[in-house]
């Protein structure tokens, strides 16, 4: 029987990005979409520009960037460096309206795909920003907004976490209600158009599920308690009207950070109560559901993109050709198709040549200490596979996965693999310490803090625990935390680097 919050657990744990493929990205300008070649190409070609004034008062700042959000909850940057004269100019792909963050000073604004915005930003009045172009009241009112008392809420306050489950309910209504006034005297002040009207609402909306979606996993966690609680159904009902946030008009981005929450939710609806030993059954239904149960057509697509989105993310490659039928049948935004297309095939290109994102990894570190220790690992086992599992003393879900590396250890007994235990951000006494009650074989090695600043930051670790994959030839296949020896899948992939020569 999986808990909820297992499930949940489980699909969270989807969102994490492996750092070899953002890597790889970055050198490779790979811009093919064999995929996607029948696609038709809209305008999509998008531009600020602007100038900067009194570039004196901040001559640190060198540069401007524009940071896109995609419905995969991926971040990417462009940038440009500001000429003598103040000015500067960013183009980019945009597939659809939407809100996208300027750096320094501007903060986000709303943009069309093709459009062209110019800014006007003063070093020396930065409470204030100039927008020309078609969009320029639009920008106005969504600046204002942003950056007054009209946004301010307090569903994150640390203390309410601590409520019982109606009580929180009740902050949250409360805090959404004031929220609904703040901006009812916004909409009196300023006259907002609509793209402005249904983002800033869905900024309040967007806010008040993720508080509840937040607490509720919490709460079940801590309580153990099915889908089937009536607390459990009664948050539940309230995060049902996630859909209607997926409309073909103007889209808050942060909504994309609830598609993972919505599908662990029907997952575990579906789930509860039933033991998943077939993950490709799991995934026919779980995909049948959502083709059934979404009546907002629009959603139903994110829902689908997002969800094989992040079995790439695991390099799960053969779950995403098998469905490959499906998802252009069932997808046609070409705002979510073209990205979902083009990571697939970058991926099948990494898949191919792991030397290429690999080697990019260790280039990043050369010259830290970090390299010197992944060095001595990989030379220490050549002609074998490398299981890394980068925790911390004080990390309790690190040290709950122990017990399941010890079992993994076992069942690969006798293999050309190695277990490696890197610890890092802890105490030395303490790792002895755990390490003894801990009584596991393997690979044990301590990071000090200048080593586990370099560790973190060349494998850009964000959390423990977190682990990697290096096959037989010193090169780094896989990192991530879904890669947990808890994780059934983990063993089929490491034993699948076993086989390679």
């Amino acid at each position: 029987m999986h808990s909820f919050e297992d499930i949940i657990f489980n699909v969270l744990l989807r969102i994490n990005m492996k750092k070899i493929i953002d890597s790889f990205f970055i050198i490779t300008a790979l811009t093919i979409c064999v995929s996607c070649s029948k696609i038709e190409n809209p305008e999509t070609k998008t531009t600020i520009t602007g100038k900067i004034e009194n570039m004196d008062v901040y001559p640190n700042t060198k540069t401007i960037s524009v940071t896109i959000v995609d419905f995969r909850d991926k971040k990417s940057i462009f940038t440009d460096s500001i000429k003598s004269d103040g000015s500067f100019e960013i183009v980019f792909d945009l597939y659809k309206t939407q809100d996208v963050k300027v750096d320094p000073i501007v903060g986000e604004i709303i943009i069309h795909p093709g459009e062209t915005i110019e800014l006007g930003i003063d070093f020396k009045d930065i409470g204030n920003v100039d927008f020309i172009g078609k969009s320029q009241k639009t920008n106005q009112d969504l600046y204002k907004y942003l950056n007054s008392n009209y946004c301010i809420n307090n569903f994150n306050d640390l203390d309410s976490r601590k409520l019982n489950p109606k009580d929180f309910m009740k902050l949250c209504d409360s805090v959404k209600s004031n929220l609904i006034s703040k901006r009812n005297d916004f909409i009196l002040e300023v006259n907002p158009n609509q793209e402005i009207l249904k983002w800033t609402i869905e900024y309040i909306d967007i806010s008040y599920y993720n508080a509840l979606s937040y607490y509720l996993f919490r709460y079940s966690h801590k309580n153990k308690l099915s889908p089937f609680d009536s607390i459990v159904k009664y948050y539940i009902n309230h995060l049902d009207s996630i859909s209607l946030l997926f409309t073909s008009e103007v889209i808050n981005t942060d909504s994309y950070k609830l598609l993972d929450i919505y599908t662990g939710i029907i997952a575990q609806k579906l789930f509860y109560n039933q033991k998943i030993s077939n993950k490709d059954s799991a995934i026919t239904v779980l995909i049948d559901n959502i083709l059934i149960e979404s009546k907002n057509d629009l959603f139903k697509e994110y829902l689908l993109a997002n969800f094989f989105y992040q079995e790439l993310n695991q390099f799960n490659l053969n779950t995403f050709e098998s469905n490959k039928e499906l998802l252009i049948n069932n997808i046609q935004s070409y705002s979510i198709k073209t990205p979902l297309f083009q990571y697939y095939d970058k991926l099948k290109v990494l898949a191919e040549n792991p030397e290429i994102g690999s080697n990019s990894i260790k280039a990043k570190m050369t010259n830290t200490s970090g390299k010197v220790i992944l060095d001595s690992i990989i030379n220490k086992n050549r002609g074998k596979v490398i299981y890394i599992d980068c925790w911390a003393t004080w990390c309790g879900p690190c040290k709950a996965e122990m017990p399941h590396s010890k079992e993994l250890m076992e069942k690969l007994q006798g293999e050309k693999i190695e277990f490696v235990y890197l610890c890092i951000d802890s105490k030395e006494e303490l790792w002895k310490q755990t390490i003894s009650i801990l009584q596991l074989d393997g690979n044990h090695i301590y990071c000090d803090n200048k080593q586990s600043q370099d560790i973190r930051k060349g494998l850009d670790i964000d959390g423990v625990p977190y682990y990697i994959l290096i096959n037989k030839h010193g090169h780094i296949i896989e990192s991530g935390n879904y890669l947990r020896p808890s994780n059934s899948e983990t063993i089929n992939k490491i034993k699948e680097l076993l086989k390679e020569s």
